[in-house]
């Protein structure tokens, strides 16, 4: 059941359209492209766009992007633990209306993702969903980040290029398994690196 659900009732929630995950080859280019992509949306039949991090310095990246330039709808940068307080800004939207969630990082831990997605299947309207990656995230460099960076330069792919595929979520989300196969706990940090070298430090110091 969705957030939506849990405190307003209601019918079933509205249609999820998840996009597989975009991955950038290094984090500027994830955060250039993140900004490209969200004025795209705001134009391009939006009714809001949420910016969404797990970790603090991410989110003062995108507070910063949000604040240096005028949007032609509402746009904000949100910690994913606060995105139950949006429900308020939500409710004021109809059914009709369209909400875009712009993820910029994965969280090391799998349920705090699915946590995520739970808020978005419960919103009261449309919402179209994306995670915006980069190969340097503290995640997938834990496992074989560079060996695929390496890949990919050999496959021609250059820094200012993305690519999005049902694969590459797949990979993240075995990755995000191993992690939490071995985390004992979630202690607070200000970035993801922090938070493996908190919580899982074996994984870190291989």
């Amino acid at each position: 059941m969705g957030w939506w659900n849990v405190l307003f009732g209601g019918g079933k929630p509205r249609r999820l359209e998840e996009r597989p995950d975009r991955l950038w080859m290094t984090a500027d280019a994830r955060f250039e492209g993140l900004r490209s992509e969200a004025i795209a949306r705001s134009t391009g039949g939006a009714d809001a766009v949420l910016l969404v991090a797990h970790f603090p310095d991410v989110l003062a990246r995108l507070d910063e992007m949000v604040g240096q330039r005028s949007w032609a709808v509402p746009c904000r940068a949100v910690p994913a633990s606060d995105l139950s307080r949006e429900l308020a800004f939500a409710a004021r939207l109809d059914e009709s209306a369209v909400i875009d969630l712009l993820v910029a990082e994965r969280h090391p831990l799998p349920s705090v993702d699915e946590e995520l997605l739970e808020f978005a299947r419960g919103l009261p309207c449309r919402c179209r969903m994306a995670h915006v990656l980069s190969l340097e995230d503290p995640v997938l460099k834990a496992f074989a980040g560079d060996r695929t960076r390496d890949i990919l330069r050999r496959l021609g792919m250059k820094e200012d290029e993305a690519i999005e595929s049902a694969m590459v979520t797949r990979q993240i989300r075995k990755a995000q398994q191993k992690i939490e196969g071995r985390t004992f706990g979630s202690l607070r940090a200000g970035s993801a690196a922090e938070w493996l070298a908190k919580n899982c430090p074996e994984l870190v110091r291989e």
